[in-house]
């Protein structure tokens, strides 16, 4: 009698944008950090996500989420 062990092949994990909920696989870098200023309210920065959308946060908190149009 042979022992055959079976493979399991696990699909890629995926994550999911918070502001479109786009799928895309766990390895791809979703948050890239586009621009950074300190202002008189606090320290601003602008990133765009791996599906496209955009982010602006002040002092670390979401300020504005804007999607990207799929039309």
């Amino acid at each position: 009698m042979t022992l055959t062990s079976a493979v399991t092949v696990t699909p890629p994990a995926q994550d999911r944008c918070p502001v479109c909920h786009e799928a895309t696989e766990g390895e791809a870098r979703w948050w890239t950090l586009r621009s950074r200023h300190r202002t008189s309210g606090g320290d601003v920065e602008y990133c765009t996500g791996g599906c496209g959308c955009l982010v602006v946060l002040v002092n670390g908190e979401l300020l504005k989420a804007l999607p990207v149009d799929r039309r």
